[in-house]
């Protein structure tokens, strides 16, 4: 018998837990107007935490932060206005490892690996081991003055990107969730240089031009007061 936070990893597991789970009824947002989306909230954000969750507020009718959760621990909650479906209301941030690269020592009980469906792993855990290594990943990808991705995440409050709490996001089963996970690569030529500051992931190994994010989108109206919950299993 395989340990629960093991279990849930394993392709099989995971394959028939999708199918076995996925909602028909889910709208499958259109990812070309998410590249669109994210590529000018990214190019809009400033320097100013309030600013950026003052932008999302004004510019999508919503704001999130992170709260106590009656579900696990802590977790993402609207916090004033409403998301409405089909909005991006969160990135999930970390380290991204591509086929081949090890990730085996940061995967020791991490609860915090999110596995895309090409292979690809983003560590979205912020401490330990896992935070550490992210740090040291964008320090090395700094070109001159330039961060060219966020580690404001890595401490859990006063977030550049305000967004960039998709980790938290608790399981509400298929039921409860709100947001599926929506898998998009994003062209860094589109980023100005002083922009990607603002991108809450690092490629483990070598830099490439595309940057693989993964978003949660809105699968139905969440009103101020409301946990953002997924199911973990609803990805496109």
């Amino acid at each position: 018998m395989f340990p629960k936070s093991y279990k849930r990893k394993l392709l099989p597991w995971i394959y028939l837990n999708f199918i076995k789970h996925a909602n028909a009824g889910e709208v499958i947002p259109d990812n070309s107007q998410l590249l669109k989306t994210v590529c000018r909230q990214l190019n809009s954000f400033v320097d100013c935490p309030n600013a950026n969750v003052d932008y999302i507020w004004e510019t999508h009718g919503f704001s999130v932060g992170i709260r106590e959760s009656g579900v696990h621990n802590r977790g993402v909650f609207v916090t004033q206005g409403t998301a409405s479906q089909g909005s991006v209301v969160g990135y999930y941030p970390g380290t991204i490892y591509r086929p081949g690269d090890s990730i085996f020592i940061q995967s020791i009980s991490n609860s915090y690996i999110f596995q895309c469906s090409d292979g690809i792993f983003i560590d979205g855990k912020h401490y330990g081991i896992s935070g550490k290594f992210y740090k040291s990943c964008s320090e090395r990808n700094r070109l001159g003055p330039h961060l060219t991705c966020d580690q404001s995440w890595l401490a859990l409050k006063d977030l550049v990107n305000p967004l960039a709490c998709g980790q938290i996001v608790n399981n509400g089963g298929i039921k409860s969730s709100n947001v599926s996970y929506c898998e998009i690569d994003i062209d860094l030529r589109l980023i100005p240089l002083k922009q990607r500051k603002f991108i809450p992931n690092v490629l483990q190994s070598d830099p490439s031009p595309y940057m693989r994010m993964v978003v949660l989108v809105a699968t139905k109206d969440i009103s101020d007061g409301e946990e953002v919950l997924s199911s973990y299993f609803s990805v496109f």
